[in-house]
């Protein structure tokens, strides 16, 4: 498998395979026999180069490999929280979220922002968020930021929208205000708790599986996350209305 992800990348001899996989001679070439022998490689001018059939195969499997690392990287995560609250289209993409770190706030700030989300946050300019759960960190903060003239987009749910409306109306208006801000209400259920992208991250939180929530997110700094965040930004967008569409 290492062989075949090597040589999509170019045509190499056996020397800059044994050097870059760090093995024996004699180790290589049994396993370069066994690819040559099923047609997936094939030897030319000193150099080993994946055959044409082998570069489709490679591509295929690909996306596999990086799954595989997703879960693997946080098993216990996956395993612990709710993977199918995210929608099935995203989650046959969820090898984009590359590499993804875990970031939990300190006990002595249980109830606020994790230090590296909200330093994240500090640096972005746009947000484009989903989220189903409401912390009272949050008003504040992106009040801020929009503020400083970031560009934020935010899909709520009902509850959350009634929440805001209720209890931080003051805030809300200065919302409706600033041309930087866009408030959507998702009119069906936001299975999972949230979902960040902005233009140097992408944090998502899930519930866990009994429905309970914890604060933290999972964060990557990958690019190819940023893409899917937009993508599952989008995707609830569909189906959702302006806060200006919605009664006062």
């Amino acid at each position: 498998m290492d062989l075949l992800l090597l040589l999509i990348e170019r045509p190499l001899n056996i020397e800059e395979i044994k050097s870059t996989l760090n093995v024996t001679t004699s180790a290589m070439m049994t396993q370069i026999k066994m690819l040559m022998d099923q047609g997936l490689i094939v030897y030319d001018n000193d150099l080993y180069t994946l055959s044409d059939f082998g570069e489709v195969i490679v591509r295929k499997i690909i996306p596999l490999v990086n799954t595989l690392k997703v879960y693997s990287d946080n098993i216990e995560y996956w395993e612990s929280h709710k993977f199918n609250s995210i929608p099935k289209d995203m989650q046959d993409r969820v090898e984009e979220l590359g590499e993804c770190e875990l970031i939990e706030p300190d006990l002595n700030r249980m109830y606020e922002l994790p230090l590296k989300l909200e330093s994240n946050l500090a640096k972005a300019k746009y947000i484009r968020e989903v989220s189903s759960y409401f912390s009272p960190a949050y008003p504040s903060k992106y009040l801020e930021l929009a503020r400083n003239g970031v560009s934020i987009s935010l899909i709520i749910s009902a509850h959350v929208f009634e929440r805001l409306r209720n209890e931080y109306g003051s805030v809300l208006k200065e919302f409706r205000e600033m041309e930087n801000v866009d408030i959507y209400v998702h009119t069906d259920k936001i299975g999972l708790a949230s979902c960040i992208v902005a233009d140097r991250f992408l944090s998502f939180s899930l519930f866990f599986k009994n429905g309970i929530y914890h604060n933290h997110a999972m964060m990557s700094f990958d690019e190819s996350s940023f893409n899917w965040g937009k993508d599952l930004f989008e995707h609830f967008k569909s189906n959702s209305l302006n806060i200006e569409q919605m009664q006062p």
